[in-house]
């Protein structure tokens, strides 16, 4: 018998134009998650690592979307029904992007997958 792959949700960041310090802040890297809202929580996280680093109408706009504890709600509905859910900032350097997609996964860790053959002793 064929069973559906649990659902996860995978984070992204990116951006179209040059990313703000690279070398002394490096991008978040990605996650992946079970749980909706801790995918909205990486998002949110993400975006409040960009903060200090923006001008001030597009500091503003980040933290009014911060501050939207309704959206954060509708968010996670949105990634429930299987949906993918972003949220964009537009900066005057580039735009940013993050993104939670609905994913399948196998039903056990993939770092317990050998990626190598073994090593074999021919004595």
């Amino acid at each position: 018998m064929n069973y559906p792959l649990p659902r996860a949700y995978w984070c992204h960041t990116d951006t179209d134009g040059p990313a703000l310090l690279p070398r002394l802040h490096p991008l978040p890297g990605d996650l992946v998650t079970t749980a909706p809202g801790l995918a909205l929580t990486w998002i949110r996280e993400s975006v409040r690592w960009l903060t200090p680093r923006l001008d001030r109408d597009t500091f503003h706009r980040a933290w009014a979307w911060l501050g939207d504890h309704r959206g954060v709600e509708a968010a996670v509905r949105t990634l429930r029904r299987g949906q993918p859910y972003a949220y964009e900032l537009d900066t005057p350097a580039a735009r940013w992007r993050w993104t939670a997609y609905p994913v399948s996964v196998l039903p056990f860790p993939l770092h317990h997958l050998p990626n190598e053959h073994p090593v074999r002793s021919y004595e």
